[in-house]
C-alpha cells in the first residue's frame, strides 16, 4: 500500500487510492450530496465503486432513521444498489429511547429541533413527547437550524440543566442546499458546557466506524477508507476506530475556512495551516469526489 501523505490528492491519485481498498465508509453531507442535490461527482465515484463491486456503507449524523434516509437518498437520485447500508446517529438515538433495558426507556420528552416523527420516528418514542420543558424528563435534540436561532434555542435548556439531554445529530455545523447551518450537536455542546448531561448519539464515536467497518466486513471488504468532511465528528472519530482516513475539503462544512470554490482544489499552505489547527490529521486530503 502506498505511504500516506497529507497533502491534496489530484483526482487521478484518488482513484488509484481507491484501488487500494475494497470497501468504503462514507458520510453523507458535505461528501455525496447537501441533503437538497447529490454531487454529480459524488454520484459517479460511487458508480465506479458499483461496477467494482466495492461495498460503500454510508455513517450519517442525521436525526432520521435508516428507513427515512433511504427514502432521502432515493428522492436525490442515489439508487439503493449504490450503497450496501447505512447508519445514522438518528436510529441509534431512537434505539436507545426504546430499549427497554435502557436508562431512556420512560418518561415524556421535549424535543428540540425538528419533530422526529417525520423522519421515520416510530409513534412508541413519538408518544411520549410533550410540549412543556419543565414536564419532560429527558430533552431530545434533533436537525439543523440558522445559527441566528442559537440563543434563542438555548436559553430555556439552561433552566433545565438537572434533564439528560440525547443529541440525535452530534454535527456542530452542516450545510443544507448552499446554506451554513448549526447541528444539534452545537446546542448539545452549549448544554453541557453550561454544565448538562449530554447522551451523544453518533459520529465522533468509534464504536459507530467499527460497527460500519464490521457491517463491511460482512460484505466481503477487508481494506476499509473512510471518507468525511470534517475535522470535529468524522476524522477523529475514524481514527480512534484505526481506520485511513479521507478528508473531503471542497464540498462539505470547512469549504468556507479554506475559502475555496466548490470542488477547487486547497493551496497546500492554506490546507497545513488549517490541518495544524486539529490534533488528528486526516492520511489523506482531495478536494471532492469526482
Amino acid at each position: 500500500m502506498r505511504t500516506k501523505t497529507d497533502r491534496v490528492i489530484i483526482d487521478e491519485a484518488l482513484e488509484r487510492l481507491c484501488c487500494e481498498y475494497d470497501g468504503f465508509l462514507l458520510d453523507l453531507w458535505g461528501v455525496v450530496m447537501d441533503g437538497a442535490q447529490a454531487f454529480s461527482g459524488g454520484l459517479a465515484w460511487l458508480a465506479r465503486r458499483r461496477v467494482e463491486r466495492k461495498p460503500i456503507w454510508f455513517l450519517s449524523n442525521a436525526s432520521r432513521t435508516i428507513e427515512a434516509t433511504a427514502v432521502l437518498l432515493a428522492h436525490l437520485g442515489i439508487a439503493r444498489d449504490l450503497y450496501a447500508g447505512v447508519t445514522t446517529s438518528g436510529q441509534w438515538a431512537m434505539d436507545a429511547l426504546i430499549d427497554p433495558r435502557g436508562p431512556f426507556a420512560e418518561g415524556a420528552i421535549h424535543v428540540v429541533g425538528e419533530i422526529p416523527e417525520r423522519n421515520g420516528w416510530p409513534e412508541a418514542v413519538t408518544a411520549r413527547f410533550t410540549a412543556p420543558l419543565e414536564k419532560a424528563a429527558l430533552i431530545l435534540a434533533t436537525g439543523s437550524f440558522p445559527p441566528a436561532e442559537l440563543t434563542d434555542r438555548l436559553t430555556p435548556l439552561l433552566t433545565a440543566l438537572d434533564k439528560p439531554l440525547l443529541c440525535a445529530n452530534p454535527d456542530r455545523e452542516l450545510v443544507f442546499g448552499g446554506r451554513a447551518l448549526l447541528g444539534a450537536g452545537m446546542l448539545a455542546q452549549r448544554f453541557a458546557e453550561a454544565g448538562g448531561t449530554v447522551h451523544w448519539f453518533g459520529k465522533p464515536d468509534p464504536a459507530v466506524f467499527t460497527h460500519g467497518r464490521v457491517r463491511l466486513q460482512a460484505e466481503g471488504a477487508q481494506r476499509v477508507l473512510f471518507i468525511g468532511d470534517s475535522m470535529v465528528t468524522d476524522i477523529p472519530g475514524a481514527r480512534q476506530a484505526g481506520l485511513d482516513t479521507l478528508l473531503v475539503t471542497s464540498t462539505g462544512i470547512h469549504r468556507a475556512a479554506l475559502g475555496i470554490a466548490f470542488a477547487a482544489p486547497v493551496p497546500p499552505d492554506r490546507l497545513e495551516t488549517f490541518l495544524a489547527g486539529y490534533t488528528e490529521r486526516p492520511d489523506f486530503v482531495a478536494a471532492c469526489l469526482a
